[in-house]
């Protein structure tokens, strides 16, 4: 998993917030006890480095919250010859394959005839496949192009697995006792086709037990700390507990499975306590909430406004708030100026300005002074500061070396967290 840095020091979280979720597989279970499973993402797109395989972090994610080990993930491109081969390869060792990408209706989109190979199967069109694509188009006040029709093809072992947003179905072809799934490349459409029509086919293929999962989402901490912090859980077999670096943080992910609701519940919450305890202070939402929303939470609750003003952080606090519905009210303004060539000693006096400018109970200065070393890559110091109505009362500098876009990132991840921590600390 890539690592973040973290973004400076912390101090007791509010509490402990989370997700939970349980879902049941009660079907009768088809040997081997733990399945395991095969990724194949295909497309030249990614063997040229053009895309970023986000498809198969997500499949890793998702099959270890329900117990599928995942043992290879393989990138192929857009070559009939090296798919169905890799298809082969992968049936030799995988009880289920999952392919991304290939499913579309161009000459190079190959994924279909790959699996057709396999199976040793004759495609065909399916009308009432056809006429769903040729629907969907058609609510557009398009007509559908000819070689669309490829999209409806099926072969015999092949059940279909819709695809609501988009032209492209999916298949879902059984092999022996193996499973087969084609999903689009586009990850909207493959995210909604993988949890609403491949995962209800492949959990009932699932050993009996029950799952059941909790997330909590931290900033201030980077991921290779929060895994030192949690070395022992994370070496767990079950429960799993997991840590993944996001753009708002690093989140940490545990889930049990049981035969019983009850037993993976308690399985669960153990794992969660002991999250909860080492990790406290940097614990700031569960999965439902943004780091924005949770910051205009804290705000409300002490009927305070905020303004920024922003030199060389892109704006990017100030949007980040923006885009949350309950802004309105909270968030009276924000200034941003381009940098990246902000001044480190003016934050206090910028946040200072915030406050009269816009007439608000708390002020927020950023400045990001970088200077260009080489091939797009700067040397940066963030400085995050706070003000009242008279007087600056916390500023935090912090130091990186990146390209522009994720020092602004960061420079917006923390401002937010040096007003997370100073708001909880005034309460």
């Amino acid at each position: 998993m890539a690592s973040n840095q973290g973004v400076g020091g912390s101090s007791p979280s509010e509490g402990t917030a989370s997700t939970q979720d349980t879902y049941e597989s009660s079907a009768k279970p088809i040997p081997p006890e733990v399945l395991t499973a095969h990724v194949l993402s295909i497309g030249s797109e990614l063997m040229l480095g053009h895309l970023t395989d986000t498809n198969a972090t997500f499949l890793a994610q998702e099959l270890a919250a329900i117990g599928v080990d995942l043992i290879h993930v393989t990138q192929v491109g857009d070559d009939r010859a090296r798919i169905t081969k890799s298809l082969r390869a992968a049936l030799e060792n995988a009880d289920l394959i999952i392919c991304t990408g290939g499913v579309g209706p161009t000459d190079d989109d190959l994924t279909r005839e790959a699996i057709s190979d396999v199976a040793g199967e004759t495609p065909y069109i399916d009308p009432e496949l056809l006429s769903t694509v040729e629907r969907f188009f058609s609510g557009r006040g398009l007509v559908m192009p000819e070689r669309n029709a490829k999209q409806a093809w099926l072969i015999p072992s092949a059940e279909v697995l819709l695809n609501p947003v988009g032209t492209a179905p999916g298949w879902c072809v059984r092999i022996g006792s193996a499973i087969i799934l084609a999903m689009p490349g586009v990850p909207r459409e493959m995210f909604r086709m993988w949890r609403e029509q491949a995962l209800p086919r492949i959990m009932p293929t699932l050993p009996q037990r029950i799952f059941s999962s909790v997330t909590f989402k931290t900033v201030g901490i980077g991921e290779s700390a929060a895994e030192q912090l949690l070395h022992d859980l994370v070496a767990l077999d079950n429960p799993v507990v997991a840590t993944y670096a996001k753009d708002d943080g690093v989140h940490i992910r545990v889930t049990a499975a049981s035969a019983s609701a009850e037993n993976a519940l308690r399985m669960r919450e153990n794992a969660a306590t002991q999250v909860s305890t080492r990790l406290s202070r940097f614990i700031y939402a569960d999965n439902a909430a943004s780091l924005a929303s949770v910051l205009i939470g804290q705000l409300r609750a002490r009927a305070w406004t905020i303004g920024i003003v922003d030199v060389g952080g892109g704006g990017r606090l100030g949007s980040s708030l923006f885009a949350e519905p309950e802004a309105a009210g909270v968030v009276i303004g924000a200034l941003a100026s381009a940098g990246p060539f902000g001044d480190p000693d003016a934050a206090g006096d910028f946040a200072l300005s915030a406050v009269e400018r816009f007439s608000a109970d708390l002020g927020v200065g950023v400045t990001v002074a970088s200077t260009l070393e080489s091939d797009g890559l700067y040397a940066a110091i963030i400085t995050v500061s706070l003000s009242n109505k008279s007087n600056s009362f916390a500023t935090e500098t912090f130091t990186l070396r990146s390209n522009l876009a994720e020092i602004q990132r960061r420079a917006a991840l923390n401002a937010a967290d040096v007003i997370r921590r100073a708001l909880m600390d005034l309460n």
